[in-house]
């Protein structure tokens, strides 16, 4: 009888170990949102209801920003850009990186010196540095971008980690793309965007939807794309994995204990 109750236990036991690597399946998914994607849409879940219904997405120019700036049409102007950017090193390697803009909101620009640049888009510091520079030459012409737009993208990706972005309107499959692509055990129905005061969910198996303009990828947006459930449940049984190994070898010394006290009598 109490080899019985002992194999009751150790059934008991094991039951309650594969119920845990369940749980934990659905445990170990980041960033959770309350419901699946109904149909071909895009769904945003809003972590704040005070955030802006504004779709359309200019980057605005914020303290330690990094910002390129580009005279198209005046070789001087970039010359002395290039010679007030350093003294020393590659000189085209520090116009690429960009000049600081400072906690005060200024940014220091060779020949008109400090200038404030925060609060505005890309193109609206171009016009106004177009107008301070023509105090200087005919009709300059610039290109401002900002240099320092980042995005971090986790999950099943390839290449994980922070990504410096490349250009203002990266969209979500560039992203990934800049990270490796998309795992085979990786989700690509259930793809987050987590941005400030919202959850983004996408569905990238739908064609239509990489027309939506909430897949512009924002400066300091994370992209996490979710495994599949056979992947999670296998990290899980991994996680148990010395757990289980500890409770049946004690349930076998029990055992054996038992087969021995019977022998004897």
């Amino acid at each position: 009888m109490q080899i019985i109750k002992v194999k009751q236990d150790i059934l008991i036991i094991v039951a309650m170990l594969f119920m845990a690597s369940c749980g934990y399946k659905h445990k170990n998914i980041m960033f959770k949102t309350p419901n699946k994607i109904k149909g071909t849409g895009v769904v945003v879940y809003k972590l704040d209801s005070t955030s802006k219904e504004n779709r359309t997405y200019y980057h605005v120019i914020k303290p330690g920003d990094r910002v390129q700036v580009k005279f198209i049409n005046n070789y001087d102007i970039g010359q002395a850009a290039g010679q007030s950017a350093t003294s020393t090193g590659n000189i085209q390697a520090d116009l690429e990186k960009g000049y600081l803009v400072n906690f005060d909101s200024t940014c220091i620009l060779p020949m008109i010196g400090r200038i404030n640049l925060v609060g505005l888009n890309r193109l609206e510091a171009a016009k106004l540095l177009e107008r301070e520079y023509s105090k200087y030459n005919i009709s300059p012409l610039i290109e401002v971008n900002i240099t320092s737009l980042t995005v971090t993208v986790m999950g099943e990706v390839n290449m994980p980690g922070k990504i410096l972005l490349d250009k203002e309107n990266t969209t979500l499959v560039d992203a990934l793309a800049l990270a490796g692509g998309i795992k085979d055990i990786g989700k690509k129905n259930s793809i987050k965007i987590i941005r400030k005061h919202e959850v983004i969910q996408v569905d990238l198996k739908w064609i239509m939807n990489l027309k939506n303009q909430e897949l512009i990828i924002q400066d300091g947006d994370i992209v996490y794309v979710e495994p599949y459930g056979f992947k999670a449940q296998t990290e899980a049984l991994t996680s148990i994995q010395s757990l289980g190994f500890v409770v049946l070898t004690f349930s076998q010394l029990a055992l054996l204990t038992l087969q021995i006290i019977n022998l004897r009598r």
